[in-house]
């Protein structure tokens, strides 16, 4: 039962007063009011029955405790016990009991499981909108992030192991005998023996009741082709988590964050997540509506190569934003030491002057594709011939081109410009926000299983580090105007009985001592 009842300061509250004025969680409690979330929670609780529940604002900010100094559930109500800011933060008096951990269990699983945490972030990033912490007009940067799975990997010979265990289990037989797959050389050979074993395995006890569910799960497993080749489930436990590719020498197990933040005050305003083998750059329209709705206006896009895609260049035209993308050497291939284009006569020049002739259109592979002929005879003659054609034997070039090539050169010229790779340096800024999400509040690895566990776990994380940076970016404002002298013109009128028209101008300067 949901109750909430204004909080009854007593005389042991008198201890908050040892608390520094300019303590990280005193800033943000004074920058960000978190009465939302009792009203975005209220209908996972009931009203008038049950016994009286933990108000949900108080347990949202032990679990952002908890990501901001990276602590297990039972560390953070340990050190809650003691911790006098932590205690003033929550919100209870420090000769209080303290929620029991197993509580934040419960909260996360029970009272978070319906609720988008992408509401919690954005209210956040409006309220700073609001009090001017940080600019509404700016420009967004997408990336993504890497998280380990809380188990390891396994092959398919083992995990067909563990589900004939199962459905053994189920039926409650003891008496069984599983091929040896360790003793078999070739791992082909030991995949096909243990999967030719599973599906007698299942096909014998078909009919029994009590294996019924054993028996579905091997089945949907087995049905797919990327279990075999090791790209589908590699654990029983996580049946989420995927093999992802850090480099084409580099491979991890588990997860992708994918985030979008401000360039200005370095705010993530969105975060969605996804299996390991999950493309970057697959979901920004998502984060970018995601984005919008926290009251940001985008003036300017950041995204690395995997950004580089036709449907996120045109989305981002008609939304009138300006992309900072590298070109992508996958997507655009043209070698621009040898042929130049020219968008007004949609012709292509080559190193030697000679120019395009004539264009066709023609579908390959379920793709279009540009064919440009350049003239025969300047093609006969030119000296570089051999760089340009090899060793084919035509007369003359034909550069086969996609039917975005045209548009991705007007890219590749701008990628190339001063202003380019000046604004380029923005882009950065994610980079180090990954780096400080995993190294010190607890990212590089799930705490949990499943997607919607990490995705609870990466959301939280995001919404602590913004809270973070929200209070150093109002320690900063506070330091740049007590620095700020403001000059003031004052005249003061001044008026008797000899002369009503006597004038005195005075200038002094006055020091600002507020954050805004």
């Amino acid at each position: 039962m949901l109750k909430l009842e204004a909080h009854q300061l007593n005389f042991s509250s008198l201890l908050y007063n040892k608390i520094p004025k300019n303590h990280i969680l005193k800033q943000i409690n004074s920058a960000i009011s978190l009465n939302f979330i009792n009203e975005l929670l209220k209908d996972s609780y009931c009203s008038g029955f049950g016994r009286p529940a933990k108000e949900p604002e108080m347990m949202m900010r032990i679990l952002i405790l908890q990501k901001l100094y990276n602590l297990s559930d039972e560390r953070v109500i340990e050190e809650l016990s003691v911790n006098l800011a932590y205690m003033w933060f929550i919100g209870i008096n420090p000769d209080e009991e303290t929620p029991h951990a197993s509580l934040l269990s419960k909260f996360r699983t029970l009272r978070l499981k319906d609720v988008d945490l992408d509401e919690v972030i954005c209210e956040i990033v409006k309220q700073c909108i609001d009090k001017k912490i940080i600019p509404d007009t700016t420009g967004i940067s997408d990336d993504a992030t890497h998280i380990e799975a809380n188990t390891t990997r396994k092959t398919p010979e083992r995990i067909m192991k563990h589900l004939a265990r199962k459905i053994f289990k189920s039926i409650e037989k003891e008496d069984y005998e599983i091929p040896d797959y360790k003793q078999i050389e070739d791992t082909k050979e030991a995949k096909q023996i243990m999967k030719a074993y599973l599906e007698t395995v299942i096909e014998e006890n078909k009919e029994n009741e009590k294996a019924k569910e054993a028996i579905k799960e091997a089945k949907e497993i087995l049905s797919s082709p990327l279990f075999i080749e090791q790209k589908g489930i590699r654990s029983l436990i996580d049946k989420d988590a995927r093999v992802g590719h850090k480099s084409k020498t580099e491979h991890f197990y588990g997860y992708k964050a994918e985030y979008c933040m401000t360039t200005d005050g370095e705010l993530i305003t969105a975060v969605d997540v996804n299996n390991g083998a999950n493309v970057d750059g697959e979901n920004f329209e998502e984060l970018y509506n995601k984005t919008l709705k926290s009251g940001i206006k985008v003036k300017s896009f950041y995204g690395d190569k995997a950004y580089f895609k036709i449907k996120i260049i045109k989305k981002l035209e008609e939304e009138n934003i300006k992309a900072y993308i590298p070109v992508s050497a996958s997507a655009y291939k043209v070698d621009e030491e040898l042929f130049k284009y020219n968008k007004d006569s949609d012709q292509w020049f080559c190193k030697n002057g000679n120019e395009t002739i004539e264009v066709k259109t023609r579908n390959k592979n379920g793709y279009t594709q540009l064919r440009y002929k350049f003239e025969k005879e300047k093609c006969r003659t030119c000296p570089y011939r051999k760089e340009c054609l090899g060793k084919a034997r035509k007369i003359r070039k034909i550069l086969e081109v996609s039917d975005k090539a045209p548009k991705y050169y007007e890219y590749s010229q701008f990628n190339k410009t001063q202003k380019f790779k000046e604004e380029y340096k923005k882009r950065a800024r994610i980079e180090g926000k990954n780096a400080e999400m995993k190294r010190f509040h607890g990212l590089s690895r799930a705490k949990g299983y499943g997607l919607l566990a990490v995705s609870k776990q990466a959301k939280l994380t995001a919404i602590a580090v913004n809270l973070k940076k929200i209070a150093k970016l109002i320690s900063l404002n506070f330091i740049k105007n007590k620095k700020k002298i403001t000059k003031i013109n004052i005249k003061i009128y001044l008026s008797n009985f000899f002369d009503y028209n006597l004038k005195i101008s005075a200038t002094f300067s006055v020091v600002s001592d507020g954050p805004f």
